[in-house]
């Protein structure tokens, strides 16, 4: 079947124009004039990839983005943009932060070659079923690019927010496409899911987080670092022995790593073996269980596995500040935790008033948009040293 793409641009010129780029290789094309209209279409149609302008009425490509990271499917996205570098690149980031599968930028005028080799390795959503990020890598390139340049950890930061202090950063994997796209944690995760390798996806995320918390300490910067693990790991009776090898390998201490359990793994498999989780405790390594809050399987197991750190699902810090219920369970989660003796993180974080109610509420640390997007390692390392001599300023931290 053909690929069923819409294109999402105010100007009916560069529609139609796109619509004929797109039309010569049997692509099937639908068109929008804006985010809102976008939206109604989304709600009753399915679509392989979205192609969309970030200046618009209505809502822009940026409000787009964040709508698309909730959608139950995970099409592609490629941004367009007549304006400055500066506005494709501040999208691309987000993109990434909302771990939307990014295909790649294109300023205007577009290059029709370029925009139909951003397409070319992109599947049909509607083929067996599946969603068009679960198939965008095929197996051998998914496999070599594991092992070669493919994939990269990115590093969001994690701040006290009464003190302000670096507390830690969370791991994110990115994927590079050969056409210079990216695509975000995510979608690199079903990729690994559908082919049965995600147990070889974390240990690779291991590694090379390891790796670049190895070289920071050397250069004087320790972060704790918070790394997800999957239940296919914990399966596994030597995982606490191959996270220890990685430890000593890169000369990082265990207390300085964090393994992550999502809350959805203890639900699909509740019988992740206590016992790896209890030689990992007792090596040192934090454990943390992640996207609490998002079911209920967790409460009844936080008394048998050795969690230190609850991290709150994002879904209710983007609802606190202006429904009651949702601020009430939050506001019950954080004391959970802290009843518990566990430490609490709250993640997604994308606005002052968000920072400061979870602030007030005595979250540990807090994590999001707003404080800083997940950065390459280069651009992490700018970002702290910026922060810590003032340049960057985030208001709401420390008052």
């Amino acid at each position: 079947m053909s690929k069923r793409i819409l294109v999402v641009d105010d100007s009916a010129t560069m529609r139609d124009l796109l619509t004929q780029y797109l039309l010569s290789p049997g692509y099937m094309v639908a068109g929008a004039e804006s985010g809102v209209q976008a939206l109604d279409i989304l709600k009753t149609e399915q679509f392989d990839v979205i192609i969309t302008d970030l200046a618009m009425p209505e809502m822009d490509g940026f409000g787009l983005i964040k709508e698309i990271s909730e959608l139950e499917s995970d099409p592609g996205v490629i941004l367009l943009s007549g304006h400055e570098a500066r506005m494709l690149q501040s999208a691309r980031d987000m993109a990434l932060a909302y771990s939307v599968n990014l295909l790649g930028t294109l300023t205007k005028p577009v290059n029709k070659e370029l925009l139909l080799s951003m397409l070319s390795d992109v599947a049909d959503s509607r083929a067996k079923g599946r969603s068009g990020s679960e198939t965008v890598l095929a197996e051998g390139e998914f496999m070599r690019g594991l092992m070669t340049d493919g994939l990269s950890p990115v590093f969001q930061p994690k701040l006290n927010p009464k003190t302000g202090e670096l507390v830690g950063a969370e791991v994110f994997a990115r994927w590079r496409a050969p056409t210079g796209g990216y695509l975000g944690a995510g979608a690199v995760i079903k990729a690994a899911q559908e082919k049965g390798h995600m147990d070889v996806l974390t240990y690779r995320m291991l590694e090379l987080a390891m790796q670049q918390q190895g070289r920071w300490r050397k250069d004087g910067l320790e972060v704790v670092l918070s790394i997800n693990v999957a239940s296919d790991n914990l399966r596994k009776a030597d995982f606490a022995d191959v996270v220890s090898g990685l430890t000593d390998q890169f000369e990082v201490k265990p207390s300085m790593v964090r393994l992550e359990v999502t809350e959805a793994d203890l639900e699909i498999d509740a019988k992740v073996p206590l016992d790896v989780l209890s030689s990992l405790n007792a090596r040192g390594f934090g454990i943390a269980l992640d996207d609490f809050g998002a079911g209920f399987a967790s409460l009844v197991r936080l008394k048998e596995i050795p969690f230190d750190e609850l991290v709150i699902d994002r879904m209710f810090i983007g609802r606190a500040t202006e429904n009651h219920v949702a601020r009430t369970v939050l506001e019950a989660a954080i004391d959970l935790a802290h009843k518990l003796n566990l430490k609490c993180v709250c993640e997604g974080v994308e606005s002052e008033d968000q920072l400061k109610l979870v602030r007030d509420m005595g979250a540990d640390a807090v994590q999001g948009y707003y404080l800083g997007k997940p950065m390459s390692a280069d651009e992490f390392l700018i970002w702290f040293e910026d922060y810590r001599d003032g340049v960057v300023k985030i208001s709401g931290i420390g008052d």
